[in-house]
């Protein structure tokens, strides 16, 4: 390396950390950013589960609440399916990636659930 191109690299050097103090503001105002996400994120679920609370208990005291049931074996057979072929299709990718390795929990997870959740759907009547 020529002592040009030294001197250059030092001058480079020299004013990306110049920049970088300068701008500490703008590093508070990205460290804010994501909180305030956080913060109005909750916010709003909690402003919509509230919502959704007093909406249901006016239903049940004028008389129109209607329960709605949920069909367990339906769901699990469904979602089951969704699990073990995704799980399936991942492993076989990861496998052929990367070979054994971690990254293959990536796909035997979810089928080892959708398998799971298929045996529960054929054990139950």
């Amino acid at each position: 390396m020529s002592p040009e191109q030294y001197d250059t690299i030092l001058q480079i050097l020299r004013e990306i950390q110049a920049f970088q103090e300068e701008s500490r503001a703008s590093k508070i105002i990205l460290y804010l950013v994501p909180n305030m996400g956080i913060i109005f994120g909750t916010t709003l679920l909690f402003f919509l589960f509230l919502w959704m609370h007093r909406q249901k208990m006016a239903l049940i005291q004028s008389g129109q609440y209607k329960p709605w049931s949920f069909d367990l074996r339906a769901y699990s057979f469904f979602l089951g399916l969704l699990l073990t072929f995704t799980g399936l299709a991942l492993s076989i990718v990861f496998i052929s990636v990367l070979g054994n390795s971690l990254a293959m929990l990536g796909g035997v997870i979810p089928f080892a659930i959708g398998l799971g959740l298929l045996t529960y759907y054929k054990l139950s009547s």
